[in-house]
């Protein structure tokens, strides 16, 4: 026999351990979603080109500059044309962006369907909204 322990319940000490394994658990399920925030900001910062919806938007450049102060800006045709104010939250398990002051129609949460370095997916539930972007190019 490898192992061998003399007058060693297994019970007790696993009743012992219960409190450490779920501070453990805890800790770990805390330090992986922690980061999760950050790295959402700092794919988000940055110029976006928002892409037509429909054949008369195909003509008009919009791009969305979220920047670092939480502050989003407008560009129509190289014109800043809106200025308004962001946040990102989550929402247990999916983030969404919180944007206001840019006009009634724009207002409100966006849900993060996708983001990385080249693509940006919003989707606003009520009314049914959808803004998709792709990493502006300087």
């Amino acid at each position: 026999m490898l192992f061998y322990f003399k007058n060693v319940d297994l019970l007790k000490i696993l009743k012992d351990m219960r409190p450490s394994i779920l501070f453990f658990c805890i800790a770990i399920t805390v330090f992986t979603f922690s980061g999760c925030k950050k790295s959402k900001q700092n794919k988000l910062t940055g110029s976006w080109d928002l892409l037509p919806q429909t054949v008369a938007q195909q003509s008009t450049k919009v791009i969305y500059t979220f920047g670092s102060e939480n502050l989003l800006y407008r560009t129509t045709n190289d014109t800043i044309i809106d200025t308004a104010n962001y946040e990102l939250k989550k929402d247990f398990l999916q983030f969404y962006l919180a944007i206001t002051n840019l006009d009634v129609y724009n207002d409100g949460n966006y849900y993060i369907e996708k983001i990385n370095r080249k693509i940006l997916i919003l989707q606003c539930p009520s009314p049914y909204m959808r803004k998709e972007f792709t990493r502006h190019k300087d």
